[in-house]
């Protein structure tokens, strides 16, 4: 699977279309950064994957609202789990260099500032 193109469609219909790619690239990405989660297994691997899936799917509509509750969700998550809190904001830094690195300007430079708003936000 390659990277969508920049054909005119909606951003928010790219994103919803591209978000098995850009989970798995994402999670290909931080494994690559940090082998030392393969401790983890295969079982880390796929909640590695289905978190960035829903990540990604919560941005898909580049609604506020919706990805501010979602990453607002995500940091009660972490710490009532007691996970550290770098696992979070490793997940967050990758997923915006994979939007850039893998979507046109039209569809991630959207998405990133909505990511990085609610980053700024939450953090």
């Amino acid at each position: 699977m390659t990277a969508p193109a920049d054909d005119g469609r909606e951003p928010t219909v790219v994103l919803a279309e591209a978000t098995g790619y850009l989970a798995l690239t994402a999670t290909r990405k931080l494994y690559d950064e940090q082998p030392d989660l393969w401790k983890l297994g295969e079982h880390g691997r796929a909640r590695t994957l289905e978190d960035f899936t829903h990540h990604l799917r919560m941005l898909a509509g580049l609604s506020p609202s919706v990805f501010a509750a979602h990453v607002a969700y995500c940091d009660g998550l972490w710490t009532s789990r007691g996970f550290p809190r770098k696992w979070l904001d490793d997940a967050w830094r990758i997923l915006d260099d994979v939007l850039r690195e893998e979507l046109p300007p039209r569809v991630h430079e959207p998405a990133r500032a909505l990511l990085r708003t609610a980053m700024w936000s939450a953090g």
